[in-house]
């Protein structure tokens, strides 16, 4: 499952919205996400990913590939997990 997909089943199940609606060219705003949801979203994406959001503020996200992006950014700056 990429990243995409992740983001996408974090949003069908907290704003019951369609995988259908969640392109990539989809704005936050228009499938109301608003700054709010925005930010628990993306602590939702420190748990899910095991990620940390840089303590600046985050970019303006307006769409999900946007989104999507800022966390593949995010996984490749992380330093690797040893096992």
């Amino acid at each position: 499952m990429n990243t995409l997909e992740m983001l996408q089943d974090l949003l069908i199940k907290d704003h019951s919205l369609t995988r259908e609606q969640l392109t990539p060219e989809a704005e936050l705003s228009t499938l109301g996400v608003d700054s709010l949801a925005l930010i628990e979203l993306m602590f939702q994406v420190e748990d899910r990913f095991g990620i940390s959001l840089p303590d600046d503020k985050v970019p303006d996200l307006v769409t999900v590939g946007d989104v999507a992006t800022f966390i593949d950014g995010l996984l490749m700056a992380a330093p690797a997990k040893q096992d």
